[in-house]
C-alpha cells in the first residue's frame, strides 16, 4: 500500500560529501484507502488492536473512546503537544519507508510503551536491522518532522533541522548506551524470550562487533522545503559514517496528520464496536 503512495529514489550520484541522499515523494494524494492504511499503522504504533478488543469488549463504547483519548493518543490542543503528535506521526512513517522499501526490521514500537501520551519518547528514534536470525547491521535514526524550514535555537547557535538531528544523533552515538536494545532485553526477558533477550543483550555488549549505520530522516511539508538543509548539514566534519540522509516530501502535512488521527479513533472504535446496521 505505501509503494501506491509513495516513491523511493536513491539519489546517484547524491551531490554531496558526507552523506547518501534518498528522496521520497508522493506519487498521488492519499486517497481514502491509503489514509486507512496509515490510520490503521499510526494505532499499531500505539497499541495492539487485537489487545484492545479482548479489554473492551467487556465494556462500552464509551470507556474505549475515553482510553483513546486520555490515554493513547496526543491531543491537539497546543502547539507543544501538537508537534509531539507530528513527530509520532513522523516516526510511524519512517519505520514504515524502512520496513517497506528497505527491507529491514524495526522492533520496537516506542510510542507502545509511552507513560505520558503527550510527551516525546526519550532515547534515539528508532533502530532498525537486518531480517534473518543473526544481527549483522544495526541502523541508528533520528527523525524530524517539520512545517516550516527555518533556522531553529537559540542566537548564535541556530541550524537548520538537519543539523540538529545530525548533532543530536551523534550525542547519542557518543554516549553508546544502546538504550532501545537494553529495553529489548527487559521486554523479551520478561516474556521468557531468552533467545531474543540474548540476540539484544549481546548488542548492548559488545556493540563494535556490529555494523553501525547513521540514518537521519526529515520528513517536510513540501511547499516549505529548502535545499539549504542539506547544504548545510554537508558542511559539518564527517563525524558519522556511513551516514545516509532521506527527505520525505508531503504536500498539506498538517492536514494529513489531523486526518490520520481523527481516523484512527474511529476506525478503532468501529472495529471493536461496529455500528448496527
Amino acid at each position: 500500500m505505501i509503494n501506491d503512495w509513495l516513491s523511493y529514489n536513491l539519489k546517484h550520484p547524491p551531490g554531496y560529501s558526507s552523506f547518501r541522499l534518498i528522496d521520497v515523494t508522493e506519487k498521488v494524494s492519499p486517497n481514502t484507502a491509503i489514509q486507512e492504511y496509515l490510520a490503521d499503522n499510526v494505532l499499531q504504533g500505539y497499541r495492539n488492536l487485537e489487545h484492545l478488543r479482548r479489554l473492551f469488549t467487556t465494556l462500552s463504547e464509551a470507556d474505549l473512546r475515553s482510553y483513546l483519548e486520555r490515554k493513547v493518543f496526543p491531543a491537539d490542543t497546543t502547539t507543544l503537544v501538537r508537534n509531539v503528535r507530528q513527530g509520532d506521526f513522523g516516526e510511524i512513517l519512517a519505520s514504515l519507508i524502512v520496513s517497506y522499501f528497505e527491507g529491514l526490521t524495526v522492533p520496537i514500537h516506542k510510542m507502545r510503551h509511552k507513560f505520558n501520551k503527550d510527551r516525546s519518547v526519550f532515547c534515539t528514534d528508532m533502530i532498525a536491522h537486518n531480517t534473518g536470525p543473526t544481527i549483522n547491521d544495526i541502523y541508528y535514526y533520528e527523525i524530524k518532522t517539520r512545517q516550516n524550514i527555518q533556522l531553529e535555537g537559540e542566537a548564535p547557535n541556530r541550524h537548520f533541522v538537519t543539523v540538529l538531528a545530525h548533532n543530536s544523533l551523534k550525542k547519542d552515538e557518543q554516549e553508546a548506551s544502546e538504550g532501545i536494545a537494553d529495553f529489548l532485553v527487559r521486554l523479551y526477558a520478561g516474556q521468557n524470550d531468552f533467545d531474543s533477550a540474548a540476540k539484544y543483550l549481546d548488542i548492548v555488549l559488545h556493540p563494535d562487533n556490529y555494523s553501525r549505520k547513521f540514518e537521519l530522516y526529515i520528513i517536510v511539508e513540501k511547499s516549505k522545503y529548502k535545499i539549504d538543509i542539506l547544504t548545510a548539514l554537508d558542511s559539518l566534519p564527517p563525524s558519522l559514517i556511513p551516514l545516509g540522509v532521506t527527505v520525505v516530501l508531503i504536500e498539506h502535512l498538517d492536514r494529513l496528520v489531523k486526518d490520520i488521527y481523527a481516523l484512527v479513533s474511529e476506525r478503532t472504535v468501529h472495529e471493536i464496536f461496529p455500528p448496527s446496521v
